[in-house]
């Protein structure tokens, strides 16, 4: 009997001290709102910089893909409507990519 009394009485002093800690951390203001708001601006500041970036990189792998292409067809390669496909896709994929960055970093 007396065990049990003591583990009660000892969970009843977990629990409020735990409750106390939780009471004075959320009575604190400013509990990290400003730094979390302050995270939030500075990273949708890059979302305008990662856009133009991986735009940038697109029209760079676009010129190369024409590029090769363009001799592939120009060579009489019976692969080229693959080389196309792919080029094709992988411009697709890059502006899909810039439309959801946008998107996600307002």
């Amino acid at each position: 009997m007396k065990n049990r009394t003591n583990t009660s009485a000892i969970r009843a002093a977990l629990v409020a001290a735990l409750l106390g800690i939780n009471g004075a951390v959320m009575a604190q203001p400013g509990n990290g709102a400003a730094a979390l708001s302050q995270t939030a601006t500075t990273i949708r500041s890059y979302g305008t910089s990662a856009t133009t970036i991986i735009l940038a990189l697109g029209v760079l792998i676009g010129l190369i893909g024409a590029v090769r292409v363009y001799s592939k067809m120009h060579n009489g390669d019976p692969d080229t409507q693959k080389a196309m496909v792919s080029w094709f896709g992988a411009a697709l994929f890059l502006v899909a990519v810039s439309a959801i960055l946008t998107s996600f970093f307002g």
